[in-house]
């Protein structure tokens, strides 16, 4: 039998295939890792995620009167998820399938980003992805946020390959990233326009367009100040400009992982500054500095007309898209062996303080799950439960996650602020209607009018050791309860 030349590549084909592939197997299983090494993923909203799936499925069954759920073309495509998830698994499946989904999307879509503007396989910063990947956005639980960004980042690298018909693949993406969440798509579709324009024009005069850009963000925070109302954040805080904050989750030690990482990425801008090309000719470094400008420039939250309650966490937002864009433009600085050494170190201090206080946070669930078991089934309860410890308010929603099947969160914010599909009526039983009410129980103090709604507040007891109940009576006010306040009490 007579072998010819071209059946030979073929055998070896698969093999090779294999060998390419493995180093993305394996990391796709690392940074699936932090996914699964807790009984429960500890994301803030994710908790009212989950709970309020499960309550659009109920009521899309019409078994809540006075809760429904509406068509909505965005931010819901997290939310789809889990809805369908529950029905086929368990809660704690469900979070799993969900969460791991989402962490694939983003960090994959941020790594063909970065490989793409640095014309080889990210590798060299994929602990820094990984950072981004678990960092402050993760941690709040701003899934559909989370998930369109790491989509949209998918659509800007096939632009920024400039193949003629694969570029054209942006747009599909670009309508999926949208059902998650049209903040990125906007995000998107600025950068695509930045970089089709940056290279129509010759690289000694985009610092014109730079230019051009800084003076529309200056313009855009100028309207927003006098025409929108909006809460700005106070002073200028460096890390924001450079998306350190991102590693700021769950309390003030981070603040020594921030430091590093702040220290980190000036040291490898300024080797990036000493490579090519030009920084005045650099297309995604003039869209860091744009990003940049805009999380120190732009409000923190803002009213918008179509939704009852503001549109918050938009530095942390625009802080989180700054750095994907800042590790763009590092991609093609060198690294050397201490930089890539400290960048690990970096990522394995961030992680291991990330497990050790997500153990404490689930802690606290359990307790509150305990709780919430002593009570008669559908009871309607209200959380007042919050460290002051966290930069992430962890505990916010604290009880939503183990009420599934079992009671009903009566401080539930998703319907109130008419941002997501499930919408709730005046005067029904299931949830507070008012988005003022929800915010006065978080940040003030709420007061208690409805005898008609028998009520139990969840409360820290015991020093914080323990989560007790108590029914609630009307004209009752209502305020969280601080656990790191009453440890600091015991102590003294």
């Amino acid at each position: 039998m007579i072998v010819t030349e071209t059946q030979i590549p073929v055998e070896r084909q698969a093999p090779r295939l294999l060998r390419s592939a493995a180093p993305y197997f394996a990391a796709a299983l690392l940074v699936a890792v932090p996914c699964v090494w807790q009984q429960h993923i500890q994301a803030s909203d994710l908790s009212s995620h989950l709970y309020n799936a499960w309550l659009a499925n109920r009521a899309a069954d019409g078994a809540l009167k006075g809760l429904s759920v509406v068509p909505q073309c965005t931010n819901v495509l997290f939310d789809f998820l889990l809805s369908w998830l529950l029905k086929h698994f368990s809660v704690v499946l469900t979070e799993r399938i969900a969460v791991i989904s989402a962490v694939q999307i983003f960090f994959w879509g941020s790594f063909a980003l970065v490989s793409a503007t640095g014309a080889k396989p990210a590798w060299g910063l994929s602990p820094l992805l990984a950072l981004l990947t678990f960092g402050a956005v993760f941690r709040m639980g701003f899934f559909n946020f989370y998930i369109s960004v790491g989509i949209c980042c998918g659509a800007i690298a096939l632009v920024w390959w400039n193949n003629s018909r694969a570029r054209w693949l942006a747009l599909p993406l670009l309508l999926v990233a949208w059902i998650a969440h049209f903040l990125p798509c906007l995000w998107a579709l600025a950068v695509i326009g930045y970089i089709l324009a940056a290279r129509w024009m010759r690289p000694s005069n985009r610092w014109r367009l730079l230019v051009g850009g800084l003076i529309g963000i200056a313009g855009l925070a100028a309207l927003i100040a006098n025409r929108v109302p909006s809460v700005w954040a106070r002073g200028f805080r460096v890390e924001t400009f450079f998306g350190a904050d991102q590693v700021l989750t769950f309390g003030a030690k981070y603040n020594f992982v921030a430091a590093g990482l702040l220290c980190w990425l000036i040291l490898v801008l300024v080797r990036r500054f000493e490579s090519l090309p030009r920084p005045s000719h650099d297309i995604m470094l003039h869209l860091w500095l744009l990003m940049a400008a805009a999380s120190v420039s732009l409000p923190d939250s803002i009213r918008l007309p179509i939704y009852s309650g503001g549109l918050a966490y938009i530095t942390l937002r625009l802080s989180f898209l700054s750095a994907i864009l800042l590790c763009a433009s590092l991609a093609t600085a060198p690294l050397k062996a201490p930089a890539q050494t400290a960048q690990l170190v970096l990522m394995a201090v961030f992680l291991s303080l990330s497990y050790v206080d997500e153990r404490a946070l689930n802690l606290v669930e359990q307790k509150v799950a305990r709780t919430v078991s002593r009570l008669p089934p559908d009871s309607r309860v209200i959380a007042t439960v919050k460290d002051s410890r966290l930069y992430v308010q962890a505990l916010q929603h604290v009880a939503g996650r183990p009420c599934i099947g079992r009671c009903f969160d009566f401080a539930d914010y998703e319907p109130s602020t008419e941002q997501f599909r499930l919408r709730a009526w005046a005067g029904n039983t299931f949830v507070i209607t008012d988005s003022a009410d929800i915010d006065n129980l978080e940040h003030k103090q709420f007061v208690f009018n409805r005898a008609d709604v028998p009520v139990y507040r969840l409360f820290p007891c015991r020093a914080g050791r323990e989560i007790c109940e108590e029914r609630v009576t009307p004209g009752q006010r209502l305020m969280e309860v601080d656990i790191a306040s009453l440890a600091q009490a015991e102590q003294r």
